[in-house]
């Protein structure tokens, strides 16, 4: 049985007198929802909340929706006098009908008067949020957030100042995988196939075409395999194809067992196995076995 959810009581603030507009962020940074709005004709300023409810200092669940009167001008007030006729109940189908057409149109004048605050990560609508990253090539997690949703489109021109440094490669891997690995530069795990030196097949001995260590590096993560998804792993290839200078290479590794997942790949024929080739041979090795026993597993 799952345990209840404690909501989160929060003040009612005052909000009589003030702008629709103000009033509805003075609710959003209480952390409360998105006000109902409802227009009546008053002599208040035109846009002015006349009341609300709940009122003023009531303590509610921060999810409570907020009920907003506000001053408005009914558009039947600019058409000929025949149609602003009140019934004898004092109802006005024409007029109940306009409230909503002037709710429509503020709505769309409202979001002309505040289109700046969509090209600020601060401020723009949650759902804008992509549209927005997409302007600066950055790429957002859905499981993020929102709060670093923001920070990160905010930073997203700083983060490309870094891009396909050691620094740079960190970042984006920790943001992306809350786990900071660590990148050694000019390194590469495995000598070559050598006879004689390292060419016991499954212990000491990796065929891969030739390797500048130049060009090279290790990114080794704090991570056991056991531990690590497949999602997790294309995360992470694509995560260093993508901010990696394009000359370079580099070797996959997680702490424990030896997981090979390599940038490179074994020659076959005439083909080469691209990235992402893992060859796994199991460690009880014997050599005297039929092939069908060995566990060699290629996945490009």
């Amino acid at each position: 049985m799952s345990a209840a959810v404690i909501k989160k009581k929060v003040k009612v603030p005052n909000l009589v007198g003030l702008s629709a507009r103000n009033a509805a962020i003075v609710l959003r940074a209480a952390g409360f929802p998105r006000p109902d709005i409802r227009y009546v004709e008053s002599y208040e300023k035109r846009g002015s909340v006349v009341s609300q409810s709940p009122t003023r200092g009531q303590i509610v669940d921060s999810d409570a929706m907020i009920r907003l009167t506000v001053s408005q001008i009914n558009l039947i007030r600019f058409m000929p006098a025949i149609y602003q006729r009140e019934a004898p109940d004092g109802s006005n189908l024409l007029r109940d009908f306009l409230w909503v057409i002037q709710h429509l149109a503020d709505d769309v004048e409202e979001k002309i008067d505040g289109i700046h605050t969509y090209f600020d990560p601060y401020e723009a609508p949650e759902e804008f949020l992509p549209w927005l990253a997409s302007w600066v090539a950055f790429t957002l997690d859905d499981n993020w957030p929102v709060e670093k949703k923001r920070y990160l489109i905010k930073q997203a021109v700083e983060f490309y100042r870094i891009r396909g440094t050691v620094k740079g490669l960190k970042l984006f891997l920790k943001l992306f995988t809350d786990v900071e690995p660590e990148v050694i530069e000019n390194e590469w795990p495995f000598e070559g196939f050598r006879i004689g030196v390292t060419s016991t097949i499954g212990v000491d001995s990796v065929i891969l075409p030739p390797v500048n260590r130049a060009h090279c590096f290790v990114v080794d993560f704090p991570l056991h395999p056991e531990e690590v998804s497949d999602e997790l792993i294309i995360q992470i290839h694509d995560i260093i194809q993508a901010q990696k200078p394009a000359h370079t290479t580099y070797f996959l590794r997680f702490m424990g067992e030896r997981k090979l997942l390599s940038s490179f790949g074994i020659v076959i024929g005439e083909h080469a196995v691209g990235s992402g080739t893992e060859v796994v041979v199991e460690d009880d090795y014997d050599p005297d076995a039929e092939p069908e026993d060995f566990d060699i597993g290629v996945d490009s």
